[in-house]
């Protein structure tokens, strides 16, 4: 059987990476003396925060039929199964790990994958998640994850400029 998702599920997925969005920016922040750079981790940061609190605006805000429950998940595997992707996927996977970064450059770079990474992702949950579960809600978080590519690319832009 298909699985199938609800737009609660979704956003559930999309606090979790904004969360680890966040420490990856205060990590990038914490590893830079340069005070340009600096600030603009600090404010990366800060997004990822504000999205954290407006992603669980919108989940408190769906209609009822968000929430339903699945049910044939009584183990409730979807959401640990969105939670492992939130883990594993975006920020926390080693093929991402700031470690890895020789340069503030290349931290910005990842981060402008990881973002587009949660345009997709979101992008192919919303496939999964029915019309009466707030399939419609899930383009808010696209359209907010969108915003981080443009920044990001502007920032990159202004940091390969300076």
């Amino acid at each position: 059987m298909a699985q199938i998702f609800n737009a609660t599920e979704v956003f559930d997925i999309g606090v979790q990476i904004e969360k680890n969005g966040k420490e990856f920016y205060q990590e990038a922040q914490k590893r830079t003396s340069d005070p340009f750079l600096k600030n603009m981790f600090a404010q990366l940061a800060a997004w990822e925060g504000n999205h954290v609190e407006l992603f669980e605006q919108l989940r408190a805000a769906l209609p009822a039929d968000a929430n339903a429950q699945i049910d044939y998940d009584p183990d409730n595997m979807v959401h640990l199964y969105l939670k492992a992707v939130a883990d594993n996927k975006l920020y926390i996977n080693q093929d991402y790990a700031i470690d890895s970064c020789e340069t503030q450059l290349e931290i910005l770079k990842k981060a402008l994958n990881f973002e587009r990474e949660s345009v997709v992702l979101y992008s192919s949950m919303k496939e999964l998640v029915p019309k009466n579960m707030g399939k419609d809600e899930i383009d808010k978080l696209v359209i907010e994850e969108l915003k981080h590519v443009g920044q990001l690319t502007i920032e990159i832009n202004k940091l390969q400029a300076h």
